[in-house]
């Protein structure tokens, strides 16, 4: 979509409005893939509109301001989170990152972060109120089919797992962390009619309206908590 657009010899504001408008698309795309994001609403020009998170006017943290004890259990499924969603981000949207840090990984409740109506307080329970990682700031994104996506995966596997370490619990090397997030998926194919489950819905011509489509690369049979399930069970083999 970017790649013929002369971005640099634009003028500032030109180049701000294609930013939020990459931004806004990559948003869009994640959302859609199911991937822990802020609920994309609106752009227009510069200005890009968010579902907020937090509560009572004060946002959700960074991961890098909680305050948490050194060698948590909870630090290792937050660790595991943002793993399952950089996994998640790669095959079902086919996006990296590319500038993944403690800066850009939120922290909230899950029933702020589940995607589709927000649950009122009196329908929550206990699981409703897990704190869950939420990955913002997708200016930058690419496809994984770009030149430099590899390199750029690497930097932030390698980023997030310095943040982790430092809170003392056990992570995977960059070598395995990238091979967790790259290896492929077996999609579960439906057994009645054959199809994958495949939505053809591209995101060129997304609306406001289309936003809680589903993606045309989401995976069928894509499971987080499996995906937690086997990740977690690798860090239990892994030294720190």
């Amino acid at each position: 979509r970017y790649h013929k657009q002369k971005f640099k010899t634009n003028d500032q504001r030109d180049q701000v409005v294609l930013w939020t408008e990459k931004e806004y698309r990559n948003l869009i795309r994640a959302y859609r893939a199911g991937v822990p994001v802020p609920k994309p609403l609106y752009r227009k020009e510069n200005i890009l509109f968010l579902r907020f998170l937090g509560e009572n006017g004060w946002p959700s943290p960074q991961i890098k301001e909680i305050d948490m004890k050194k060698g948590s259990k909870k630090w290792t499924t937050l660790y595991a989170q943002t793993l399952v969603a950089v996994r998640r981000l790669y095959h079902c949207a086919r996006l990296i990152h590319a500038d993944l840090s403690e800066y850009n990984i939120l922290i909230c409740p899950t029933w702020q972060a589940s995607h589709g109506h927000l649950i009122p307080s009196d329908e929550r329970t206990a699981d409703d109120e897990t704190l869950q990682v939420v990955l913002i700031d997708f200016g930058q994104s690419v496809e994984i089919g770009h030149p430099s996506a590899e390199k750029w995966l690497r930097r932030d596997l390698s980023t997030v797992r310095d943040f982790f370490v430092k809170q003392g619990i056990k992570a995977l090397s960059n070598e395995d962390a990238e091979r967790h997030v790259t290896d492929p998926f077996e999609e579960v194919d439906d057994a009645e009619n054959g199809e994958t489950g495949i939505t053809e819905i591209a995101v060129d011509s997304a609306k406001t309206e289309d936003i809680d489509n589903i993606w045309r690369h989401t995976k069928r049979g894509w499971d987080d908590k499996k995906e937690m399930e086997l990740l977690l069970e690798k860090l239990k083999g892994t030294s720190r």
